[in-house]
């Protein structure tokens, strides 16, 4: 019996892994998020955050303004929900076709940087005060954009079209 046994067909590399560097970002965007909402929690009951740098620079006024909540709900928990969604969609991306992965995680990231700029541009020239808390929320954003543009990048050249 001369049976020729064949391996099953070699799959390219169109199949994505874990997306690590939004995964990171997802775990340093929920410290960050918990943080705000312990800030903003100290801020309710009159205590300092204690990140009040100078007059201009503390998370206090930021926090305990209105623009600190959305429909009563500290913006950290929105921070929390958010950062979680991209933490969802780096690891359950893994195995699927990785253009829709990259344009996936380029949408969430999209979202999340349209809200950074909005809130950025209340803190800056309505509240007129930097919320160093806040500062490491957008900049984050900002980074997972940056990454999400550069994978959906990668993942057009690599995937051929259609």
């Amino acid at each position: 019996m001369n049976a020729e046994i064949s391996a099953p067909p070699v799959q390219n590399s169109q199949k994505t892994h874990f997306a690590w560097p939004h995964l990171v970002l997802a775990l340093l965007g929920i410290a960050v998020s918990i943080y705000a909402i312990w800030a903003h929690g100290r801020v309710e009951s009159g205590l300092s955050t204690g990140c009040g740098i100078s007059e201009s620079i503390t998370c206090d006024a930021v926090l305990g303004s209105k623009w600190g909540k959305f429909f009563g709900i500290p913006l950290g928990y929105f921070g929390l929900i958010f950062w979680a969604i991209v933490g969802v969609t780096a690891i359950s991306s893994a195995g699927t076709n990785l253009q829709n992965a990259a344009l996936q995680r380029l949408g969430v990231a999209a979202v999340g940087l349209v809200f950074s700029i909005g809130l950025f541009y209340i803190s800056h020239f309505i509240i007129e005060k930097t919320c160093p808390i806040c500062l490491a929320t957008h900049t984050l954003s900002l980074v997972n954009f940056v990454f999400a543009v550069a994978g959906w990048r990668r993942a057009a050249k690599i995937t051929p079209q259609s």
